[in-house]
């Protein structure tokens, strides 16, 4: 971050500086009372499970150099919610501290960060956080930036992200997410991005978003933000994004994809186990140490950036070569003489067809799907299980251990029998692994994917535990985060 006077930080976030403060400059802006250090500014966030106000204290004790807290939380004196940690330090009270935290983000954003740092923002259906980390894996190896650390795509993770910028980075990556209408508007306008991407629409959220359409538009929100001399690239593979483009007009489009239109379009796509590899707009063959052939499409978005910020061709193709996915999305393990592909982070009916596909086209030995509940569908939840449960069968994956209860009823209300196909029903991540103890067998690939909620992380671990210690491969955007903010799609 670079440094701010407290006095400015009050004027940004309209707070009254109600005990001293004069002459204080902060170093850097956190939410996590465990991570605070000297010259921290430590906000206290009232969240779902804790109340950042019970802990001042502690962030006063490791050297915070002044905290934002909520006027009810506030008692002249020192008194009450926030207690004796007041008279510690410096205190900004404010009427909200979420929207004090985006209110200081935006000034940052437009007011302390130079021209030279270039803002990306990342927002779709899938692939998020893999296309972040492929974009920052292969600017990296030209300049100097940063990639917001795991999944901070939110209300609070947004801020955060761009108040990590410090004065020498050529770039910085924003991820947006959203499960409600206007909230990518909302976070798109406080990161006032110079780049977008947008990686694909599909069937998320729907709960929220209401259809495709209702998604297209949510997502396509992000290009009315781009400032007038950026890039907006986007997939154009769902033909329901493409009424919407319109809003691009405001930046240079640049459109990628399998779909005929596409600027970069992407062909000659094959994936197994072990690698992607396609052709990119005739001219570049481009192969990915990664499984899953929809990383396909979020490498040529990587290729439109990474080209506008004049990085060579050959250059991008080389950064793609040496791409590992973070953990949860894709990552290849080697567990007592079985390959575990770790792509339990979360699911939507586009990313299990990606599974799918992948695994027709090739995996060493049995081939092995643990598929846990798509959540937060709304009413099409009951068809898109089937669809996508009936896709499995019929590419005659060998064994399907099927978890959670919208999984079991889509298997009940398949007609026809599953000869090709096993299927096993679980209730639950832990009774996944036990019937994995007793299914699995030394050159089985095993790819574990479902909603975040459904916890497939714990059958990985659990793999681990009871097979052995795994060979992980490298991980990309390494976690430098200051908190640890909810996850969105």
């Amino acid at each position: 971050m670079i440094p701010m006077a407290l006095s400015d930080v009050a004027s940004a976030v309209g707070a009254a500086d109600k005990l001293g403060g004069g002459g204080v400059r902060i170093q850097r802006v956190t939410t996590d009372s465990r991570r605070v250090q000297p010259g921290d500014l430590f906000f206290a966030i009232v969240g779902e499970r804790f109340d950042g106000h019970r802990f001042i204290a502690e962030a006063a004790s490791k050297g915070a150099a002044a905290c934002v807290c909520n006027r009810d939380r506030f008692v002249e004196g020192g008194a009450g919610e926030v207690g004796d940690a007041l008279p510690a330090m410096p205190c900004l009270v404010v009427g909200d501290t979420v929207e004090a935290l985006t209110r200081l983000a935006a000034h940052y954003r437009c007011h302390v960060v130079q021209d030279a740092t270039v803002v990306v923002a990342i927002t779709g259906s899938n692939g998020k956080t893999t296309t972040k980390c492929m974009i920052d894996h292969v600017l990296s190896g030209s300049f100097k930036g940063r990639a917001a650390p795991g999944s901070f795509n939110n209300h609070i993770g947004v801020p955060l992200t761009l108040l990590l910028a410090d004065p020498d980075d050529r770039y910085l990556i924003v991820e947006i997410g959203s499960n409600a209408p206007g909230e990518v508007e909302a976070l798109s306008a406080i990161a006032s991005p110079n780049l977008a991407v947008i990686t694909s629409i599909g069937e998320a959220h729907l709960e929220g978003l209401g259809s495709i359409d209702g998604v297209a538009a949510e997502k396509v929100s992000l290009l009315r933000h781009v400032r007038p001399d950026g890039l907006a690239v986007v997939n154009v593979d769902r033909p329901e994004i493409k009424p919407h483009l319109a809003a691009a007009q405001r930046a240079r489009l640049s459109t990628v994809g399998t779909d005929s239109s596409a600027d970069l379009r992407v062909t000659g796509v094959h994936g197994d186990i072990r690698s992607t590899t396609f052709e990119l707009d005739g001219r570049y063959r481009i192969e990915l140490a990664v499984p899953g052939v929809h990383h396909a499409v979020n490498a040529a978005g990587a290729f439109a950036v990474a080209r506008w910020f004049g990085v060579a061709a050959k250059v991008i193709v080389e950064r793609l070569r040496s791409f590992m996915p973070p953990e949860g999305r894709t990552r290849r393990l080697q567990i007592g003489g079985f390959t575990v592909v770790d792509d339990a982070y979360n699911a939507n009916p586009a990313s299990m067809a990606a599974v799918v596909e992948t695994l027709r086209q090739g995996a060493s030995g049995r081939r092995v799907l643990v598929m846990g509940d798509m959540l937060e569908l709304g009413p099409q939840s009951a068809s898109l299980h089937r669809r996508t449960v009936g896709a499995v069968l019929k590419a005659g994956i060998e064994i399907l251990v099927a978890v959670g209860a919208a999984m079991a009823d889509a298997l009940r209300l398949i007609d026809g029998c599953h000869q090709r196909t096993r299927v096993v029903l679980c209730a639950d991540a832990e009774a996944a692994s036990d019937a994995l103890t007793k299914i699995l067998a030394p050159g089985d690939t095993v790819w574990i994917k479902g909603s975040r909620a459904m916890e497939l992380d714990r059958v990985v671990s659990d793999l681990q535990t009871r097979f052995g210690d795994p060979e992980p491969q490298a991980l990309a955007c390494a976690d430098f985060a200051s908190s640890k903010p909810s996850r969105r799609l």
